[in-house]
């Protein structure tokens, strides 16, 4: 793989809160970037290989929030547009277990393909093969390993060994809860507990659909009886008798430091209660609708101030892994946000999340190197939105 080289652009983004630059180049050394602005300037006594990018939109590297790599040989195979509970037995009735290395070469090509830099991968199974995939193909980010099920007590027992994971991917390793109606509570607090001692993301899949809800409100519902009849949900679970993000917040679960996923069914004082603890939201569009159920309040939360990032989610519920798809639907809906502030999303936000902000989401010297080419259509639509500095 080439470290040494500079890519030159009809226009650079060096990161999203800035002016574009017209006619500019990055230089990337040693795997970092050395240098990024016009390229008369940049590329002077540059004696280095130069790739000529022409008339595109050059961004930084984008990071996908989340996840799961470990579900990428499922695609195609699960239900579409009937519904949560529908989905899940369409995906278990699946190998879980059995992912294919072609399967995942294909998604780590998507990956790199749109100029993906970081991920926050949700990972029980084959967590050695897809840190080694992902090192091999320079992107960097968090591998959550996600805890599921009743079992657990207040002691966390991880999942999978960590001690038996190569160096590079222990590095990486943080905690992921899978969801309130899935995992212990004092699992989830355990989890949450050792990502704030290790100074790492949390992140939960919380408020996805309307059956969570009814569940966490009344214990009832078609999805609460599958989960008992899965033997997932034990026979004596009580439900709190609140909604999600406020059963979530008097866990403990939700700060600064916490990534809630998916948060299609809030209502205000959900909203409220995730603006007041800083907490940050991945939204996922395409897979939620895929599953059909609904969209993110995204104009709301952005309204409130929380802090938005994006995710492809994994192949069980969406057609590739390409982030540029999920921008392009938010672009796409009545009063967007515009494109810089969809290009936050998709880096400064989760960089922070990370705690990696010296690492990914821009274009300034000393950051990862890589980059990320806007589409034809992203811009077309952003242009038709309003004026774009494009």
């Amino acid at each position: 793989m080439q470290t040494d080289y500079a890519i030159q652009a009809a226009t650079v983004y060096i990161r999203h809160d800035a002016p574009p630059i017209k006619d500019g180049a990055v230089v990337f050394a040693h795997g970092r970037v050395a240098a990024c602005g016009p390229a008369s300037t940049v590329l002077a006594g540059y004696d280095g290989p130069v790739q000529d990018l022409g008339e595109t939109v050059v961004v930084p590297g984008l990071i996908n929030a989340h996840l799961h790599l470990e579900l990428s040989h499922v695609l195609g195979t699960t239900t579409r547009g009937k519904g949560f509970a529908t989905w899940v037995l369409s995906l278990i009735a699946n190998s879980l277990e059995k992912l294919s290395q072609k399967a995942l070469d294909k998604a780590i090509t998507q990956l790199a393909a749109c100029g993906t830099v970081a991920v926050i991968d949700i990972t029980t199974r084959n967590t050695a093969r897809i840190a080694d995939a992902l090192e091999a193909a320079g992107i960097g980010g968090a591998l959550a390993i996600e805890f599921f099920g009743f079992a657990g007590g207040k002691e966390l027992q991880w999942p999978i060994s960590i001690a038996e994971l190569p160096a590079h991917a222990r590095k990486r390793i943080t905690a992921a809860g899978h969801a309130l109606y899935s995992t212990h509570p004092d699992t989830l607090v355990a989890a949450k507990r050792w990502c704030t001692e290790q100074g790492r993301p949390f992140s939960l899949h919380l408020a996805e659909h309307p059956d969570e809800t009814k569940q966490m409100l009344t214990g009832s519902g078609d999805f609460a009886d599958l989960l008992r009849k899965k033997g997932v949900l034990p026979a004596d679970w009580a439900p709190p008798g609140c909604r999600p993000v406020e059963y979530a917040d008097r866990l403990g679960l939700l700060d600064q430091q916490t990534l809630a996923v998916h948060c299609v069914q809030l209502d205000d004082t959900d909203i409220a209660t995730l603006a007041a603890r800083g907490t940050t939201v991945c939204l996922c569009p395409r897979s939620n609708a895929y599953i059909d159920v609904g969209l993110a309040p995204w104009k709301k939360l952005a309204a409130a101030g929380v802090p938005l990032c994006l995710g492809t989610d994994g192949l069980s519920s969406n057609s590739d892994l390409n982030l540029w798809n999920e921008a392009l639907d938010i672009l796409e809906q009545p009063d967007s946000p515009g494109f810089c502030e969809v290009l936050r999303w998709m880096t400064s936000t989760p960089a922070r999340l990370l705690g990696a902000e010296s690492d990914y989401g821009t274009l300034e010297p000393g950051v990862v190197a890589g980059y990320s080419i806007v589409p034809d259509g992203a811009i077309r639509t952003a242009q038709a939105k309003g004026p774009e500095p494009f």
